[in-house]
């Protein structure tokens, strides 16, 4: 969903598909807790993988810059700068094929480590996913960049630090319907109760998705039967409106994209055709952060 805000756009994940999350008490401290150490636990091994791959090459893999953050605006700038360096000389001596090989590991870190700090910001384990995103993005930038596109007339940037470190979600005043997750019929027109167990076999969809897990990349073999917990699936949903708060009910609830504004700057023009022709990157990944904003600091 695309939104605007003082002039600015922002495009941000309003629900997430599957179970609606618990809304408070213990259920909701162990769904955070549970769920925020499985993404954690990902992105560690899918990180320790690349790690592995990137140690046996030649030369020295280019080294996070230790602490994580720093207020100093032109600091940040000369780390950012000193690191890009380091793995520009770096890149060279890896093979496309390597590249190829690493690339989807990186980012699946990277997904996993924002999904594990949206789960646990309240946990004491929030800084070692905070930790976790710097580590995997400054290899992801490293390695692959971090494009700035110019479309429909803003700069765009989907920049994982810049993204998860707006400590802000999406809550939306829904209408929908829910289909039952057993035999995909309307809750209130099937037999399973919600919260027990039943067998279902395998399939695919028409979107080649798998009908136990809903992914296109699992092990669950076509023709087997495997138990699944029964819950309402939202279909049809329809967005009335949709408020940012401190705290989403689904905590993946975020901003996925937002504009930048350099509308302002004198190289505008230079900036604009880099972006257009995919060479206008992102530098935020490479150094320190300025730390997490929140709900105070959009206020007007």
């Amino acid at each position: 969903m695309t939104l605007k805000n003082k002039g600015l756009q922002f495009k941000a994940t309003v629900v997430q598909w599957g179970p609606v999350p618990p809304a408070g008490g213990p259920s909701r401290v162990r769904y955070l807790d549970v769920n925020g150490r499985r993404a954690l636990q990902v992105a560690d091994d899918k990180f320790a993988a690349v790690m592995q791959m990137l140690d046996a090459q030649r030369g020295s893999v280019p080294v996070m810059h230790m602490p994580l953050m720093e207020d100093d605006d032109d600091a940040r700038l000369r780390i950012q700068s000193r690191l890009r360096a380091q793995w520009d000389e770096f890149t060279t001596t890896l093979s496309p094929d390597l590249l190829q090989e690493i690339e989807p590991r990186i980012r699946k870190s990277e997904k996993s480590a924002v999904a594990a700090l949206n789960f646990l910001e309240d946990h004491n384990l929030s800084e070692t996913a905070h930790e976790a995103i710097h580590r995997a993005a400054f290899v992801r930038r490293g390695l692959f960049g971090c494009p700035i596109t110019f479309r429909d007339g803003d700069f765009w940037t989907s920049c994982s630090i810049r993204m998860s470190h707006i400590r802000i979600g999406m809550s939306a005043g829904l209408t929908s319907e829910f289909e039952c997750s057993v035999c995909d019929r309307l809750v209130d027109e099937c037999d399973h109760t919600t919260g027990l167990t039943y067998d279902k076999v395998a399939e695919r969809d028409s979107a080649g998705d798998c009908t136990v897990c809903k992914s296109k990349d699992c092990e669950h073999r076509i023709g087997s039967t495997y138990p699944i917990l029964a819950y309402g699936n939202a279909r049809n949903v329809m967005a009335h409106e949709v408020s940012m708060v401190a705290r989403p009910r689904y905590p993946q609830a975020r901003f996925t994209e937002l504009t930048l504004d350099l509308s302002n700057s004198r190289r505008y023009e230079i900036l604009k055709w880099g972006a257009e022709q995919g060479y206008l990157h992102c530098d935020g990944c490479l150094g320190p952060c300025k730390g997490f904003s929140g709900m105070a600091d959009a206020e007007p």
